[in-house]
């Protein structure tokens, strides 16, 4: 792996503060999130090669929704005995 660079980017305190905290509360670090949505959006984008910009936008989120799943925003907790990878 190369060295990591970093990456600037402007948002709104409130924005920046509510993603912090979220993050926190899941157990991953807010670059992890942004790592996960970045890794995903290029694997998407390489995989569709779309030219559309509809197609680009449906393409980022659903990077937005992989990475959310990924870190389990928006997943149901599972009822009583029964696993979360049993569904």
């Amino acid at each position: 792996m190369k060295k990591p660079v970093w990456l600037r980017a402007r948002v709104e305190d409130e924005l920046r503060r509510d993603f912090k905290g979220v993050t926190k509360s899941l157990d991953y670090a807010p670059a992890e999130a942004v790592r996960l949505f970045m890794a995903r959006l290029v694997e998407l984008a390489q995989a569709s090669r779309a030219k559309d910009a509809k197609l680009r936008r449906n393409a980022i989120r659903k990077a937005s929704d992989d990475a959310a799943g990924v870190m389990g925003v928006g997943v149901e907790e599972p009822t009583s005995g029964e696993s979360p990878r049993s569904r």
